[in-house]
């Protein structure tokens, strides 16, 4: 069996992270200087900025991702593919989200529409590696599912329901690619039978997520007055509501 090390993917998260952190920087030189007198000019530049910034640093996310893809496929199937960088990314959603934030700057909270606008770059990059894969996925003559492989020091809830399943998923839809967050450090990796992930256990994460899920519900519990087998239930139906919208997405991507 075929072991992608786990080296591999902590490399290719530090690329992402690099890009993301040089296009924030890039993007926070115009957020310093800007005069918010005129909000509506002011908005458009901030816009201006973040395109030029994504434009080109997603796909250096893509790229990395795409020089991942070709690795793994030539450790597992014994060839590369001939990986590109396909990003995904609309320019336009970004523009509508960062238009969106200037309600912040109406409040007098400048800081958080600057937050708000670097952790929508961080967003990109992140959505954009991890569609790189599943985009050429697609392309290839080899049938492949993915897996959602934490690789940061902290994982939320979320990815940890979708890290438990293992290599099951057949969209990005369903492996949540295109759902992610900021400072997700997730890689959603393709696999190829016979093959594995270096320290990746769905069975450890499992139980990882079944001990948050009991740790929320017992919190949540106190603090309502309910019973914990209540709020786990209401908690496990909301995940299975996530499940049943991501299976919606995926066939509608397919």
């Amino acid at each position: 069996m075929a072991t992608i090390p786990r080296e591999a993917l902590d490399y290719v998260t530090r690329e992402i992270n690099g890009v993301s952190a040089e296009a924030q920087a890039e993007v926070m030189r115009v957020l310093e200087r800007i005069d918010w007198t005129d909000i509506t000019a002011a908005r458009e530049i901030v816009v201006q900025a973040v395109q030029m910034a994504l434009a080109n640093a997603t796909t250096l996310a893509a790229q990395a991702s795409a020089d991942f893809y070709d690795a793994a496929r030539a450790l597992v199937v014994g060839e590369r593919m001939g990986a590109k960088a396909i990003s995904d990314y609309d320019p336009a959603k970004t523009a509508g989200a960062v238009r969106g934030f200037v309600r912040f700057v109406l409040r007098d909270d400048v800081q958080t529409f600057n937050d708000q606008v670097l952790q929508r770059i961080d967003y990109e990059m992140k959505r954009s590696a991890n569609m790189s894969v599943v985009e050429n996925g697609r392309r290839d003559p080899k049938s492949v599912r993915y897996a959602r492989v934490p690789t940061g020091a902290e994982t939320c809830d979320f990815c940890l329901m979708l890290a438990s399943r293992g290599f099951v998923y057949q969209s990005e839809g369903t492996a949540g690619a295109g759902r992610t967050h900021c400072a997700c450090d997730c890689r959603c990796v393709p696999g190829w039978d016979g093959m594995e992930v270096e320290g990746y256990d769905p069975r450890s994460i499992y139980d990882r997520w079944q001990d948050a899920i009991d740790a929320k519900a017992k919190e949540r519990a106190e603090r309502r007055g309910t019973t914990v087998s209540e709020e786990r239930a209401a908690i496990m139906a909301a995940y299975g509501r996530a499940a049943k919208n991501a299976k919606r997405a995926g066939r509608k991507s397919a």
